[in-house]
């Protein structure tokens, strides 16, 4: 792709997920192409050309980078409902981890804030891009 050059100064898109069934896990998050099936909203000021190359870079770093960021997640902090309404959290440990990316779910709802920093110069992107995720998960 050629194209003019441009500046990512710390622009800041969030995507969101809702609803997602059909026995998803977690853990495949990353095969799926996230802007099939995620909302996300571009700045009013960006073209065209500028909307699509953000979404082919957050394309590629969600799919780089969507297991890690997941892990991620569940290290930082695991909080659930059961069955009676009673809301509790848990240490996370690596067994648990495992279990819970690949456990199908009914519903997996998402939202992830992504950032990107860095100069696209027709051709290529050199910057970074920090991913940031909040999930609820039905079983």
């Amino acid at each position: 792709m050629s194209g003019p050059t441009f500046e990512f100064d710390d622009e800041e898109f969030t995507l969101e997920i809702r609803d997602l069934g059909g026995g998803w896990s977690l853990g495949q998050l990353g095969e799926l192409r996230i802007l099939d099936e995620a909302t996300l909203q571009f700045p009013s000021s960006f073209s065209d050309y500028e909307i699509g190359v953000a979404a082919q870079i957050i394309e590629m770093q969600w799919r780089l980078n969507a297991r890690f960021v997941l892990e991620q997640t569940l290290d930082a902090e695991v909080t659930y409902t059961d069955a009676d309404g009673a809301g509790m959290s848990l240490d996370m440990n690596n067994e648990l981890k495992v279990h819970i990316l690949e456990r199908p779910t009914m519903r997996l709802d998402g939202t992830f804030s992504i950032k990107l920093n860095g100069s696209f110069d027709g051709s290529s992107f050199d910057g970074s891009a920090t991913l940031g995720a909040g999930l609820t998960l039905q079983f």
